[in-house]
């Protein structure tokens, strides 16, 4: 469908008298060409406002105001340039620091000294060299961030995934060797890299006496390969984006851990770090909005809840934990956002709940 087409069909679905379609159509084919129409689950053919279009006719006639109002008014789309904006600044702001803070306490100097002294230069350059950077899913645009810091790092000090075969860590061990021309060094910096976190849960989590999450995955195949590293290796973890509400329960779970999880592990993490922070003022909560919750409880189907979003506690009406994100990345859309904005019933579902149509259809990563 033409999206002029498309943009004259959403102001008659609305009901809009003409001043209010002419000012909402110009904002929606601005807002559109910059930012929405480049999420990367649209087809060919298909752009935002024919996704709009669908999506509002989902809706009975007196409730489509409220849900135009919250794409209208709450909706935060983080771009590609903005994602690469973010990806720029994860060495320079927040790799570089985790290293040099590592030499600082080696060297028994303050962090700001260590670029004047020769000594401590040299150390800098070492311990780079002996840092690995390993993406934790997908999402993490390794590549992009390879690309960015080309001529600071090598191209063998990235790694991709979580759970590395033996014959990867190997690889990467013998050009660890051949780069530092050092038989015996070993990995002094493990650097993790993630696009996003809204509750924390998928990072780290304990199911009554089970640790679960990526860094559990991770933990087994670090011990296995445990020569590899520097006994006192340390381990950062950097997400793009996170939630103040992640960064506090990664913080506490990090606590908890030390003293109960895999000793291989968990005591050698030494920071968790966060870009961009969303606070509690963009959550959408139960409550604040009573026309709201009324669009989020008539127009939902608990089918979408597969056994990983059940792992929030609660259904995903205001996203997976309850987490109420107004948030779209443009290569996907995080399942702690409202439902409303991806959810998509499963063909063959119940005859009785609504049909969910997503606004931004959602690439699952976990079953």
């Amino acid at each position: 469908m033409i999206e002029s087409y498309a943009l004259r069909y959403i102001g008659r679905v609305m009901g809009w008298p003409f001043d209010i379609e002419n000012r909402e159509t110009t904002w929606l084919r601005s807002i559109s060409n910059f930012k929405y129409d480049n999420y990367h689950d649209f087809r060919a053919g298909s752009r935002f406002a024919e996704g709009l279009l669908n999506w509002l006719q989902q809706f009975d006639p007196a409730d489509r105001q409220t849900a135009y109002d919250f794409v209208r008014r709450k909706l935060i789309f983080i771009s590609t340039i903005e994602m690469q904006h973010l990806v720029n600044r994860t060495f320079p702001v927040y790799a570089r620091k985790v290293i040099a803070s590592r030499v600082a306490q080696k060297n028994n100097v303050p962090l700001y000294l260590i670029w004047g002294r020769e000594q401590t230069r040299r150390s800098y350059k070492e311990t780079l060299e002996r840092t690995l950077f390993l993406a934790l899913s997908d999402g993490a645009r390794i590549d992009a961030f390879r690309r960015a810091n080309a001529g600071v790092i090598a191209n063998d000090q990235v790694a991709v995934g979580i759970e590395l075969s033996k014959e990867k860590w190997q690889d990467l061990h013998a050009n660890l060797k051949e780069r530092t021309k050092t038989d015996s060094a070993r990995f002094n910096v493990l650097f993790l890299i993630d696009d996003f976190t809204g509750s924390g849960k998928t990072l780290l989590r304990k199911e009554g006496s089970q640790w679960k999450g990526k860094l559990t995955k991770l933990a087994q195949n670090y011990s296995e390969q445990r020569e590899l590293f520097a006994t006192d290796c340390t381990i950062a973890i950097h997400h793009y984006i996170s939630t103040q509400q992640a960064a506090q329960y990664i913080a506490e779970m990090f606590i908890t851990a030390s003293k109960d999880g895999p000793a291989s592990w968990f005591p050698n993490i030494v920071s968790a770090s966060h870009d961009l922070n969303f606070g509690s003022d963009i959550k959408i909560a139960r409550g604040k909005s009573v026309s709201f919750d009324s669009l989020v409880d008539k127009y939902y189907d608990a089918a979408v809840e597969t056994p990983s979003i059940k792992v929030g506690g609660t259904d995903v009406k205001f996203g997976f934990a309850a987490c109420g994100l107004p948030v779209v990345l443009e290569h996907n859309t995080p399942n702690n956002s409202i439902g409303l904005l991806w959810a998509e019933s499963p063909v063959g579902g119940s005859k009785v709940a609504h049909k969910m149509r997503p606004l931004f259809r959602r690439r699952q990563r976990h079953t």
